[in-house]
Order: C-alpha cells, then sequence, then structure tokens
C-alpha cells in the first residue's frame, strides 16, 4: 500500500456515536425526564393538599378554642335570680344550638383594703355554624349589644374550590344523672340542665385535584420576547402549573 493510500484511508476513519447509540441515549434521556416531571408533579400537589388541609384543622381548632374558653367560665344560670337573666332567657342546650352564661373578671383590693367585685355576667350563644354571639351585663343592670362573629370563616364568593370546608355537625350534650332544680326549687327541664360534658362533631372536607406542569425556556439570547425569527419570543421557555 502506497503511503498516498495509508492517508485516504486515514482519514475515513471518523470516531462518533453511532445512530443506534444516538437513540438509546435519547429514550434514556427522555425516561428521566418524565420520571423527573411526574415526582415533581405529586409532590406540588401533596404540598398543596397539605397546605389546605393544615388550614381547615387550624379553623376547626380555633372554633373549639373559642368554645372551650367560654365553657371553661360557664354557671349554672339555673342558680341565677331571674332579674339578672338576659332578657329572661335561660341556659339552652340542643344539637344545633347551645346558650349559656359565663362568670368573668377579677377581685380588686381598694385601698381601704376592701374587695372590689369586677367580675362580669355574660350570657353567650354558639350556633352549629359556627357563628357565636356575646351580650354583657353592665353595671346599671342593663345588657350590651349583642357582639357577634364566625369562628369558622364561610367561603367566599369565588375562593378556592379546593379549599377544605369546615363545618361543626352538631353538639352532643351529656348530663348527671337524677333531677335538677331551679333557685326557686322547680324541676329543670332536660334542654336547660347544667351539662356534665359538652362534645361538638365536626367536619373537614377538602376536595382533591391534579395539575398540569409545564414548563418554556428563554432561548439562547436568555431573554423573553425575543427570538432569532421574525417571530418574537418563539423560542422563550416558561414554566406552569394549571
Amino acid at each position: 500500500m502506497t503511503p498516498w493510500e495509508k492517508r485516504a484511508m486515514k482519514n475515513r476513519i471518523r470516531h462518533g456515536f453511532s445512530m443506534i447509540e444516538v437513540m438509546v441515549a435519547a429514550t434514556i434521556l427522555v425516561v428521566i425526564v418524565m420520571m423527573l416531571g411526574m415526582l415533581f408533579q405529586q409532590t406540588s400537589v401533596a404540598w398543596r393538599t397539605g397546605l389546605m388541609r393544615s388550614d381547615g384543622y387550624m379553623q376547626l381548632r380555633a372554633f373549639i378554642g373559642a368554645l372551650q374558653r367560654d365553657a371553661s367560665a360557664m354557671i349554672d344560670a339555673n342558680q341565677i335570680p331571674q332579674s339578672l337573666l338576659c332578657n329572661n332567657q335561660k341556659q339552652k342546650f340542643e344539637a344545633d344550638e347551645i346558650r349559656f352564661y359565663t362568670m368573668t373578671g377579677t377581685l380588686r383590693t381598694k385601698p381601704n383594703g376592701s374587695l372590689e367585685d369586677f367580675r362580669a355576667l355574660n350570657f353567650i350563644t354558639y350556633q352549629i355554624g359556627g357563628k357565636r354571639t356575646q351580650r354583657r351585663l353592665k353595671p346599671d343592670g342593663t345588657w350590651s349589644e349583642e357582639e357577634s362573629s364566625n369562628v369558622l370563616s364561610p367561603p367566599s364568593i369565588g375562593a378556592n374550590p379546593d379549599k377544605p370546608q369546615v363545618k361543626a355537625t352538631h353538639f352532643d350534650i351529656a348530663y348527671q344523672q337524677g333531677t335538677e332544680y331551679d333557685i326557686a326549687g322547680n324541676v329543670v327541664p332536660n334542654a336547660s340542665r347544667y351539662p356534665l360534658f359538652l362534645t361538638v362533631e365536626s367536619d373537614v372536607t377538602q376536595k382533591g385535584r391534579l395539575y398540569d406542569v409545564g414548563a418554556e425556556c428563554s432561548g439562547p439570547d436568555k431573554k423573553f420576547g425575543t427570538g432569532p425569527s421574525d417571530v418574537a419570543g418563539k423560542d422563550d421557555i416558561r414554566t406552569w402549573v394549571q
């Protein structure tokens, strides 16, 4: 073989990948990208679900905490004189609404050493939808205006459909055995008896949804809205979650 033939043979030798190797590598890359995309999507859904569930539980804890705070100061209205009751309303415990009286405040020592009662009588109502109302007995013997608030925030118009729906379903009341009498010696009906236990049953309902995750890149110039062709932004890539 002449030197010229050896040189020609050497020029024909090329180092690189065959078409099959390139296709195999591309297939593996596509599989890896798809697996990463699915993992990101599942993680995003799990994070959103956990965040919304936590928000629902916070609302429920706020409602139960407010009820527990008021119930800890509850007094038996059957032992309160009729003249001190709010519009002659007695305590009442039903499945959808409870009404009771509380005594809050402290005793203050006067300069002369005697005690001054700064406690006040309150009339509180809880409805199963989460509404709480309160009235306070003023020093002049009249009751203050009704203060109302909704502990369980109702869903607003146009709110996120995935937001959990929190609601109290009903109140369970247990009484001690025996017959109770009021301050005048009359038998107290069951619904107006002083409760032994008060339980709130509630529901937290949450709807799940899947989200489409996508991406698009800004192109070689690293600027959105621009591109090598006449169409602005043709080479852009952006991400989205739907």
